[in-house]
């Protein structure tokens, strides 16, 4: 009733100039989020974002087992299991033991994957790149989309991809176990994994990971020509977002506010670890549309198209 006696045009007449002057400092910040609320609205993102999290949560394990499986061909087992597990903790820091236990578990009773096999593995963990890709396609909805079988391709290349990260990590493994580098490394006193410097390292190198990973698919993923600017935007909001959402879901977790396993029983951390996925997924796709946000808003800036006042 309160809302119903304001005047709204008295009210715009008084809040208008002091957002022009804010928008105006931040360099057109809040006309990005604004208008990246506005297609993050009208493209039905939130329900995206759980429909995201439901397949993402069913496509894990078969995304992990083929890049297991995939790169086991070229390196051992055991270590590729061991660099998969590590990638899987610092990727996902909430309740990554429920993962890595049941990998083990089905690992152990599995015997060798053929090639059959791997494709069914491949089909099934590409769903959630499918539903990413459709909805990152959306974030700029004036431009030509993907198609169903395009959007299964990008996901094939991004679990290529995430092999040849393994084999990298394996070169980069071996290297410092070269008989030379430690005997070089003993010789100067260089204690490299027991210094500050490298548990400083140990922890910015997953973020600064993920960030890249962020960029790289806001850039890479949509049909539309996205500028390396743009992708960086949005990327900046998805790690800075996400990250936090890790700190506060943990500390929440570890904190005796909430006991799970009172309604969910032994399906508590899988739940904690639902939510974490459906909060991630949100942020992820709401920074997609800042990168088409910033993209529309200052290409027409660039281009002299922008009414001046909305920068004012």
């Amino acid at each position: 009733m309160i809302w119903k006696k304001i005047d709204k045009a008295l009210v715009k007449k008084h809040v208008r100039p002091i957002y022009q002057k804010i928008n105006k400092n931040l360099h057109g910040s809040l006309d990005v989020f604004r208008l990246a609320g506005q297609t993050f609205t009208k493209e039905r993102a939130p329900e995206a974002a759980a429909s995201m999290a439901y397949f993402t949560f069913f496509s894990l394990f078969p995304l992990i087992l083929v890049i297991i499986s995939f790169a086991s061909f070229i390196l051992k087992s055991q270590f590729v299991q061991d660099q998969v597990f590590q990638f899987i903790i610092d990727l996902i820091p909430i309740s990554p033991d429920i993962i890595v236990s049941n990998i083990e578990n089905v690992l152990t009773k599995r015997g060798a994957v053929g090639w059959l096999a791997i494709v069914g593995l491949i089909w099934s963990a590409t769903t959630m790149f499918n539903i990413f890709a459709l909805n990152v396609d959306r974030a700029w909805s004036d431009e030509r989309s993907h198609n169903f079988f395009e959007r299964r391709l990008i996901g094939i290349i991004i679990i290529v991809g995430l092999s040849i990260l393994i084999l990298i990590l394996w070169g980069f493994n071996t290297f410092l176990k070269i008989e030379l580098i430690e005997n070089l490394l003993a010789y100067f006193q260089i204690p490299i994994f027991q210094t500050t410097l490298y548990e400083i390292l140990a922890y910015i190198t997953p973020r600064v990971f993920r960030f890249i990973i962020f960029w790289v698919m806001y850039q890479w993923i949509p049909k539309a020509l996205v500028k390396p600017s743009e992708a960086f935007w949005g990327a900046t909001f998805a790690i800075i977002l996400t990250e936090l959402i890790t700190v506060i879901m943990n500390w929440y977790i570890s904190s005796q506010w909430v006991r799970y396993e009172l309604i969910y029983g032994s399906l508590g951390r899988i739940i904690a670890l639902m939510l974490w996925i459906y909060f991630s997924s949100y942020v992820i796709l709401f920074g997609a549309h800042i990168s088409s946000a910033v993209g529309v808003l200052f290409r027409k800036r660039y281009n002299n198209t922008l009414p001046k006042e909305e920068y004012q």
